[in-house]
């Protein structure tokens, strides 16, 4: 009777151990997969605003690399660079110097910011945070986990870059890379467009 009420006991104590096993494996198997975590990495858009020139820019939300929740509605009285881009595309590697190069010249007025939005549908955190640890970049890396923001800026390509100015007007945009004199005029545009208003 004792034999056979341990071999129970030990059965049991092993079924637990299988159960916790098996829960853990299925747990890190989840979390592995990075893209899970897209949907608590994204908020989203805060309005019903189409993304157009001469126009209020969708408000949107989302989560950076360090966790700091932005809105698009935060930077308001600050000219804004909002680039879209992903960690594989090469033409948003060639213009990450460019970007970073104008935000740090820019940094000291308080009156400036580049916010990048990672397509994080087709990428991964951790290749986003390699790939800011290797340009350096200090300005605000954000996730677009849903796709969402991307649709309703309508990018359909990367990289895109909208210029929005300090009443959160978009002035003017740019689909691909920022060369040349992309980057300066795009930000003279918004930064004009709030001088010359009345």
């Amino acid at each position: 009777m004792e034999t056979t009420s341990r071999r129970l006991v030990r059965y049991a104590v092993l079924a637990i151990v299988i159960a916790l096993i098996g829960g853990i494996f299925v747990q890190r198997e989840l979390g592995d997969d990075e893209q899970p975590a897209a949907a608590a990495t994204s908020l989203g858009l805060l309005d019903d605003r189409e993304a157009a020139i001469n126009q209020p820019a969708p408000d949107f939300a989302v989560r950076d690399l360090d966790g700091k929740i932005h809105r698009l509605s935060d930077f308001h009285g600050k000219t804004v660079v909002l680039n879209f881009w992903a960690s594989w595309c090469p033409p948003c590697r060639a213009e990450m110097p460019d970007l970073l190069e104008i935000y740090e010249e820019r940094l000291a007025d308080g009156d400036f910011v580049v916010l990048a939005i990672d397509k994080l549908t087709e990428d991964t955190v951790s290749a986003v945070e390699s790939f800011a640890e290797e340009f350096g970049l200090t300005f605000p890396i954000a996730f677009d986990g849903s796709d969402e923001i991307f649709q309703r800026y309508g990018v359909r390509g990367l990289p895109s870059t909208f210029f929005i100015d300090r009443n959160g007007i978009i002035r003017a945009r740019t689909l691909g890379p920022v060369f040349g004199n992309l980057l300066p005029d795009g930000i003279a545009a918004a930064d004009l467009a709030v001088a010359a208003s009345p």
